[in-house]
């Protein structure tokens, strides 16, 4: 009679774990999930966010793909800073906003950010707010992207983006995108 009991008991007990960790999980999932995929600079992100028209989650998942929130990274084909900014779209983005650029600004987030997220405004307006299309914009250039839709090598679809020309900016735009949820999801403000 004492097996049964015991048995019965153990059974118990991992049902109550296994319960216990179930709700656990549901309770800190986004906690964990917040320490896989932070948000730092998360005030400037939304400050200028809100001023270029851009979801700041969007931001945060180009952050996070472009340079893992690293206000020193660099590309092998020179982009600097968390936004992985070129030298002269950079440059170009201050004159278009009348400021003084130095290429090592773009080491510092509080440049590099209103920057980059003018830019990614930008491409906004020049691709009627499609993200997709800015997406692709912003890793290859504006006029490639148009050159593709011009040429139909590209309809501009997400379901359509195994056509892009380029590979990097194909794996590019479905990785942001992929990010993206993930930060919507973990970030959204409560309506």
């Amino acid at each position: 009679m004492k097996v049964i009991f015991f048995v019965i008991k153990k059974r118990q007990l991992k049902i109550g774990l296994v319960l216990l960790m179930s709700l656990l999980g549901v309770a800190l999932h986004k906690p964990v999930g917040r320490l896989v995929y932070p948000f730092p600079y998360r005030e400037e992100i939304e400050i200028r966010s809100e001023y270029a028209g851009v979801d700041p989650q969007l931001v945060a998942a180009l952050i996070y793909v472009e340079s893992k929130f690293d206000p020193k990274a660099r590309s092998t084909k020179g982009a600097r800073g968390l936004m992985q900014i070129m030298p002269e779209t950079a440059a170009w983005v201050s004159a278009q906003k009348g400021l003084a650029f130095q290429v090592d600004d773009l080491d510092r987030p509080e440049v590099n950010i209103p920057l980059g997220v003018w830019y990614l405004g930008y491409l906004f307006r020049e691709f009627n707010g499609d993200r997709v299309l800015a997406l692709a914009a912003y890793n290859a250039g504006g006029e490639k992207v148009k050159a593709w839709l011009v040429s139909g090598a590209w309809t501009g679809r997400v379901d359509d983006l195994h056509r892009i020309p380029y590979l990097e900016t194909r794996r590019y735009v479905a990785k942001i995108m992929r990010t993206y949820c993930f930060y919507r999801y973990l970030y959204a403000q409560p309506e």
